[in-house]
């Protein structure tokens, strides 16, 4: 059984913890100038799951290797359709996404 400070300090822990963000990495065709890169950007920063606190207000683009990098706040499902839809309203065709893991490994999302 724990005892009372150690409830308590088992809580403060927990509040005190940095929550990191989720980063996805999506390849998108069709960004050729920095203002498909704002458009992008604007467009995805719009969906309530993007974390402000990581890269350029959640999104960083990288016009020269096709990819969006997207940062998902920790207690937020990444709602794929939603992603892929703010993309492809601007025009552009967003190919797969993969999650960055914290070990830097890429995995494909399927959702």
């Amino acid at each position: 059984m724990l005892t009372k400070n150690t409830t308590i300090a088992l809580l403060c822990a927990l509040f005190v913890l940095p929550v990191m963000a989720k980063n996805y990495t999506i390849n998108v065709n069709g960004m050729v100038c920095e203002f498909c890169a704002h458009g992008i950007g604007k467009k995805i920063r719009a969906l309530p799951s993007i974390d402000p606190a990581y890269y350029d207000r959640g999104v960083k683009v990288d016009i020269e290797h096709q990819q969006v990098f997207v940062a998902v706040r920790e207690d937020a499902m990444l709602n794929k359709a939603a992603l892929f839809e703010a993309i492809e309203s601007g025009g552009y065709d967003p190919i797969d996404i993969t999650e960055t893991s914290k070990d830097k490994a890429l995995k494909e999302v399927d959702e």
